[in-house]
């Protein structure tokens, strides 16, 4: 388990964890925000486990207590995240420990409760890893329903309790204002910990109701010593496009995002110089073909970070492009692509896609096929106002 003094570049939440147990402060709610892998589960579970600890948990301690919150088996540390519904058609079992597996609705497949218990082991065994799941996940409304409830009733081994829910703004709809009451009125022996990679799809009342601790970005150096530490053989692509975040450089590495971004390269960099609209929405097609949830996000990712790239090589700021192996190709294709208003209309049709498809699911296709025909728009554009 990463502690708070080994978690890299974070000596202000640091601190501010350290003024927050000081003050003794009970029925209160905490927020961890920022990008995926950046250490908010870290510093979550650090907070709840010093919170819980009747010897205060320092990082040596090695109570009852700190051994059950680290290892997740805590009954008062309840701790929900997103997951995928698998095989949604079996019902049989609750996933997480406080719900009754009697009289609980929030029942799912056994495949659903390997995946939950994969998304544990792995966290446990690395407290950065950003585990992806082949389906899209959420909290359902009726696991909210049953955390409600355990909430309600007393701790079950001391006078202190955790609540730790991951990614907040994955809640299903309806889930959310559920577990607003909570997070407003925490009972007194209740802590509560969220964390969000996304703060602007929260409800403004929610952000309003917690004490938001903001992670900062990680150093290079701090992310190559992370990689190095789990023996991983990285390039400096996997640095630069982890934007800060250890987790998602190891994220890149093991998925080998340098591969899925040739590809999507050689797709951007063939509509810049012949402006094939159909030939583009052809090797769409095909690079689509059998892919899965988080490959799609991955390359949205990489979309937008070959356009950025391209965009500042207009300005000549090419010295810290995200994709600085490739600098010369981008350089070259930065030459022919179209002037930087319409650069800035493409990076904004590429970000409306991607949440299309995260929010309405649209097809992986489907979604880059209609970011290029806006990029297309945009260079008709330019052409009638030239």
């Amino acid at each position: 388990m990463a502690e708070i003094s080994k978690l890299p570049g974070q000596s202000r939440i640091t601190a501010n964890i350290e003024r927050l147990l000081v003050s003794g402060k009970r029925g209160q709610a905490v927020m961890f925000m920022g990008p995926p892998g950046s250490g908010k589960f870290a510093a979550g579970i650090y907070l709840g486990r010093r919170f819980m600890c009747p010897e205060g948990g320092s990082e040596d301690c090695g109570c009852s207590c700190c051994r059950k919150v680290n290892s997740f088996n805590h009954p008062d540390f309840l701790l929900v995240f997103p997951f995928p519904n698998l095989a949604g058609e079996s019902r049989k079992n609750t996933v997480f420990h406080f719900s009754d597996p009697v009289n609980s609705s929030a029942k799912y497949s056994d495949e659903t409760l390997e995946e939950v218990r994969r998304f544990i082991e792995e966290k446990g065994a690395d407290n950065y890893r950003v585990v992806t799941f082949e389906k899209k996940q959420n909290i359902p409304a009726e696991v909210v329903r049953d955390l409600i409830r355990a909430v309600a009733r007393k701790p079950m081994l001391g006078d202190k309790r955790v609540v730790m829910v991951c990614d907040v703004e994955k809640m299903a709809f309806g889930a959310a204002d559920l577990f607003l009451k909570t997070v407003e009125e925490p009972p007194e022996d209740t802590l509560v910990i969220l964390t969000c990679s996304r703060p602007n799809l929260l409800q403004p009342t929610l952000l309003s109701r917690v004490i938001k601790f903001r992670m900062a970005p990680t150093s290079d150096e701090e992310i190559k010593k992370y990689l190095s530490q789990h023996e991983l053989q990285f390039a400096e692509f996997h640095i630069r496009c982890s934007m800060g975040s250890p987790g998602m450089a190891r994220r890149a590495v093991e998925d080998e995002l340098d591969k899925r971004r040739d590809a999507l390269w050689n797709i951007v960099r063939n509509y810049v110089e012949t402006g094939g609209l159909a030939q583009t929405i052809e090797k769409l097609h095909r690079h689509f073909w059998r892919t899965d949830y988080e490959d799609v996000r991955n390359d949205f990712r990489l979309l937008t970070m070959i356009l950025r790239d391209i965009y500042v090589c207009k300005f000549g700021l090419d010295n810290r492009l995200a994709n600085a192996d490739i600098d010369s190709e981008i350089k070259a294709v930065a030459g022919k692509a179209p002037e930087p208003s319409i650069l800035r209309r493409w990076i904004s049709a590429a970000v409306r896609a991607m949440c299309v498809h995260e929010v309405n699911n649209v097809s992986a296709d489907m979604a880059f096929i209609g970011a290029f025909i806006e990029f297309h728009k945009a260079n008709q554009l330019l052409g009638r106002e030239s």
